[in-house]
Order: C-alpha cells, then structure tokens, then sequence
C-alpha cells in the first residue's frame, strides 16, 4: 500500500532504462510461473503443493479493488462475471468515473495504474486460479469512490476484497493529498464513509486485506491498514525474512511475498502480470496483498462453512513463526498447511502437555506452572485451567447425599485463565491456595463464547 504511484517499485519496460535495469522481459505465464526462476513468491507461499488440494472454487470471489484495470490476455476466463449485469459491468464496475471502463485515462502516470491494477490480478489468479476475478476501480483521488468501490464488491458476493492502495485524507481544497502537503499518514477525517463501509464489509462475512503502510521500510501506522476490519500484511524477501521495503507496526498480521525493493536482480521482485499484455516486477506492500486474498481464497474454497474471522486465525495459526513480528506479523502464509488441515482440527481442542507441569514458589507461596497446547488451529481467548486435590470428574464420596453430605473431598486449590494461540502452546501459571498431595488433578477447558465443550481431566504428579 504506497502513499503514491511513484513510491511503488514498478520496473516497466520504460522504467528499467531509468532505474539502470534495462533487460528483456521473460517470457512468462501464470499457469506455470511457479516452475521458472522468478516464481519464488508462489514456492514461498507453497501454492504449488496447496494446489493439490484445492485450486479455488467458483463461489469464492475476489475483488481487486485498485487504481485502474486493463485486461490481459492471462486473465480471460479468470474474471467474474455479472450474473444480472444492469449497466454494462460485466465484469466490475469502475467508482470513478461510474461507468464499466473500468481503465484510468489521463495523467502522466497513467500506465503504471493501469498496470498495477492488471498486477494484483495476475497475483490472485496465480493463487487461486479456480476463483473469479471481480475488478473494481476507484482511482486514486476520488474520496467517494473508495467506500463506492468496497460497496459494490459486497453487494455484487465479493468473500475476499484486496484493496492494496490505501486513502489518503486531503488538504483544504479536498484534492491534494495531504501527503504531497508533507503531512503524514493521519486519521482520515474527510472520508468517514469508508471506515464504515469497511466495517460492513466485514459485518457481511468478507476479508479485506491491505498492505502494511508506505515501502519506506520506517515504523509507521496506516489507519485504514490498522482498522480492525483489515487484515495487514507485511512484505516478505526471497529468503523469505521482511523485505527492505516493509514497514513495521502494532497491527501487521501475517506476511506475504513483496520483493526486495532495492535489490538489482530482477529475481528479487514480484513479476506478474501488466496492462499491456505482458508482465513487468515490482516490489512494495501492494504485492504482499495480493498474495495474501489469493491465499485466503483458497481457504474459503477448501472449507466454504468458515466464518471470516475463523480464515483470518487460520491464517494467523499456520502461518511461519512462533512468535509475532512488527514486520512480518505471525510469519509469512502457508497455503498448503492451511488447506491441508483436516476438518477436525477447525476447532479449540486443549490439551495439558505431558510432563509440563512445574512445582515453583513465588513469594513463599506454591506455584505450578502448567504448560497447555491448542490442537485446534482456532484460537482460545479465555482457557481456564484448574488444580483439585481429587478427580473432578467424579465424586469423591459416591455414597453421600444432601442430607449427609460430604464437603470438599476433592478441593480446588488454584485456577489461571489465559489465552491460547491456535495450533501453539501456552504457560499458565496457577498459585496455589495449599500445599498440593503428590498428584494433582488439572480440569482444562475454553469458556469462550460458543467455544468448545469439551473438557480435559487429567492427572499429574508433583515433580
């Protein structure tokens, strides 16, 4: 997500004489770009290996809302088609102009846009190739076209929206962007309509993705990137660790393939399809959002039932790293481990790990420390773990009743709540309100809402 045009390392045929890269464009095409020497987004993404599981599916529709769209001959029999098409938007709709062209006219920059938006598609194609196509442009300097642009996606049964350029409010003449005013990135307050299309967007069941924030490679924070109703993506290189050009921030989630932007090897960038019938490399956030609907489309098209908030942990809990990156998020996407999880393993599923279980003291006090993996790739926001002296699965006098009751044979004696990452493991540590026997017993469960239900007893000796 550039702040501008220019920003974007787009290596055009024409641009490569000025960037000192003049070469000949390889000779490529989507359906086997994976094989040849600039296909290392896909075998990065291991698209290849997703493939054999599922290539998409018909009823998974991914809008590209972008700056201007020119079809490619790559992209025929890709595109969405408009089953009711009322004013000529057979194939998407163009919000700037508000007509079905769809193409950007004028302005120096005019092919760059045009290639940008052919870009994105050919990346989505290249993911999910099974999956419709539906473009949509709004320009770059039209406020009301991008909350028209992300409406008409909804309306029209787009599941995926990639919006990889971002908004940027304008100054007091309400056309030049503020940041060619040397103010950055800022709250966009001229256009309210397009958080809350955005929210509804999400409201309906859909995914947007954007890119982090500008391809400076600074911390920064984007707001249209950081609203909850986005997902970020961060900008991977080859070897597959944040890309010079990727920002960091509090909000990015999982990373895709952007290109190393100040690389001169060619192989370094994303190549992909342009608007002139060829294809051209860039480098920058935008890239990395595109990979990342295709990816998710293909989720959708592998478990269609999934809610979008359950796509986006499952993208989150498979993809690369342990641990979460200001640059990178949870690491960059797994397209095949996602689509190949089994069905039983969509689901909170929390297990207490054999022998890790710890006797500490903190204060003078007993502590355990008890250490509980999610199986499940859905997260646990509220796990409860709780010690008894007994099993509190059965009673401990079978003989008793109310009238001659038996209290508290089997005793609580310290619980912790905390959360736990799909697919990952967590510590929890419980303080102990008496000094535990030789064994104890730990009651594990989620108490989320329309979290699982099922419940975990088990028995654990005192080391």
């Amino acid at each position: 997500m550039p702040v501008c045009p220019l920003a974007e390392r787009g290596l055009t045929e024409s641009r490569r004489e000025t960037c000192g890269m003049a070469q000949r464009t390889p000779k490529l095409n989507l359906k086997t770009l994976h094989r040849s020497a600039y296909g290392w987004p896909l075998r990065q993404l291991r698209i290849p290996q997703a493939h054999k599981i599922t290539r998409g599916s018909k009823s998974v529709i991914v809008a590209v809302v972008d700056l201007g769209y020119r079809q490619h001959p790559h992209h025929k029999r890709h595109l969405w088609v408009n089953p009711s098409p009322s004013r000529g938007d057979v194939h998407g709709w163009d919000c700037a102009d508000d007509d079905a062209t769809l193409e950007f006219s004028g302005g120096p920059e005019s092919d760059y846009y045009r290639d940008h938006h052919a870009f994105i598609v050919g990346e989505v194609i290249a993911c999910a190739p099974a999956c419709p196509v539906m473009p949509v442009r709004v320009g770059y300097g039209h406020r009301d076209s991008w909350w028209r642009g992300i409406d008409y996606a909804v309306e029209h049964g787009a599941k995926v929206l990639v919006m990889p350029h971002g908004y940027i409010p304008t100054g007091a003449d309400g056309v030049t962007m503020q940041f060619y005013q040397g103010t950055d990135f800022a709250y966009p307050a001229d256009n309210p309509r397009m958080r809350r299309s955005m929210e509804a967007a999400w409201d309906a069941g859909c995914l947007i993705f954007r890119g982090t924030a500008d391809n400076r490679g600074r911390r920064v924070a984007a707001f249209d990137a950081a609203t909850a109703a986005a997902i970020t993506v961060g900008s991977s290189n080859p070897s597959g660790d944040a890309a010079d050009i990727a920002c960091s921030a509090d909000y990015v989630e999982v990373a895709a393939p952007g290109g190393q932007g100040n690389s001169g090897n060619l192989k370094d960038h994303v190549w992909s399809t342009n608007g002139a019938g060829g294809y051209t490399a860039c480098a920058g956030g935008c890239m990395a959002s595109g990979f990342a609907g295709g990816v998710a489309a293909l989720i959708w098209s592998r478990f269609p039932k999934l809610t979008n908030a359950q796509v986006r942990q499952i993208m989150c809990n498979t993809a690369t790293l342990d641990e979460w990156d200001d640059r990178l998020g949870w690491g960059v996407l797994d397209a095949a481990r996602a689509v190949g999880l089994q069905p039983d393993r969509i689901e909170q599923h929390l297990h207490v790990k054999r022998n890790a279980c710890t006797l500490a003291r903190r204060r003078g006090k007993p502590v355990l420390l008890v250490d509980v993996e999610n199986r499940g790739v859905l997260d646990v926001l509220k796990c409860l773990v709780a010690a008894f002296t007994g099993d509190p699965g059965r009673p401990a006098a079978p003989r008793a009743t109310m009238d001659k009751p038996v209290i508290l044979a089997t005793r609580q004696i310290g619980h912790a709540i905390g959360p736990v990452r799909g697919l990952h493991a967590a510590r929890f540590e419980i303080a102990l309100t008496e000094k535990p026997p030789a064994a104890v017993w730990l009651q594990v469960c989620t108490l989320d809402l329309r979290g699982s239900n099922a419940v975990q007893n088990v028995r654990v000796k005192m080391p």
